[in-house]
């Protein structure tokens, strides 16, 4: 029996793709942060490219999506140096940032160890992120970049820290818990960006759809409720209303897909952002004791994130 006939998986030099750190690689990340933001997990927003800190220049400056917290990246062609360490070090002082990520396409251990150093003696509000960019490429065919992630926090020496320090009421355990439990479901149910997602006792967990500003979300909002919803939290509010208002557009169609579900619309005019959200009222006692309820509602945002997805996808970014 013939097998499949595949291609072979090479592995080339990243300076093949861009040839000069500042003028191609640089530009290249801040277009596509999305790559990015897979491999760390959340979403992240550009918001400036040679960005100066004192007598230096940091070659990337963002936010988390939807947050103030700030993030520095900073990026280079060849092996991990110390030079750069220390760059990445500086640059987080200088701009008090919470998420720092260090782009390297070949990692030395010293350099892997100073990470995961830094990482343990971190609070919770600061966290580095080692990324190698991979290029490959399959026969002929063009270059792809897939990012992997050489060494970031550890959830378990953070969760560890937190319950000796008993940081954490019942409230924040819960939500890690069901957060986590509804990733592993999503993961195994067609939505790739939950796999490996870390938990978090935040209220709300944004997914990307690939467009700075536009984010899918799932949160536990007040009342006892489940929400699913587009955010639209671009740091230009004329953006937003814009953005919105091409949904109002087409609000027949999204009826229509949403047509088992009661559809709200909300201009958020004093947050400066707007959403549009379906709800799903839970049993607070039942959610927690309750393994096979809390699948219910695992599949009602699974059916619902699907669907904001797409529409996001259709309308804002396609």
């Amino acid at each position: 029996m013939k097998g499949p006939n595949l291609g072979k998986i090479e592995i080339i030099n990243p300076r093949e793709v861009w040839l000069n750190e500042e003028r191609d690689f640089t530009p290249w990340l801040a277009e596509n942060a999305q790559a990015i933001s897979e491999a760390i997990g959340f979403p992240i927003i550009i918001e400036q490219t040679e960005k100066r800190v004192g007598n230096f220049q940091l070659d990337i400056l963002g936010k988390v999506e939807g947050t103030e917290k700030v993030v520095v990246i900073e990026n280079q062609l060849d092996s991990s140096d110390h030079k750069h360490l220390g760059q990445i070090i500086t640059y987080a002082g200088g701009l008090n940032a919470q998420i720092i990520i260090w782009i390297t396409p070949s990692v030395r251990e010293e350099h892997r160890t100073a990470i995961e150093w830094l990482n343990e003696i971190s609070n919770d509000d600061t966290s580095f992120f080692l990324l190698r960019p991979e290029v490959i490429r399959i026969d002929e065919s063009r270059p792809a970049v897939r990012f992997r992630l050489e060494s970031g926090p550890s959830d378990f020496v953070r969760g560890m820290r937190r319950a000796v320090e008993n940081e954490e009421g019942p409230r924040h355990i819960f939500r890690r818990q069901f957060w986590s439990e509804m990733f592993e479901y999503l993961s195994e149910n067609g939505h790739p960006w939950a796999k490996g997602r870390r938990t978090t006792s935040d209220s709300w967990v944004p997914s990307s759809i690939g467009k700075s500003g536009v984010n899918a979300n799932i949160s536990m909002a007040q009342g006892s409720r489940l929400r699913v919803e587009i955010y639209l939290g671009h740091q230009n509010p004329n953006q937003n209303t814009e953005w919105y208002e091409i949904l109002e557009n087409v609000k027949p169609e999204i009826d229509k897909v949403f047509e088992d579900e009661q559809i709200s619309w909300e201009p958020l005019k004093s947050a400066k952002a707007c959403r549009i959200a379906v709800y799903y009222h839970y049993d607070k006692e039942k959610v927690e004791k309750d393994q096979e309820y809390r699948s219910v509602l695992y599949s009602w945002v699974d059916k619902n994130l699907t669907r904001m997805r797409a529409i996001a996808k259709q309308y804002l970014v396609g």
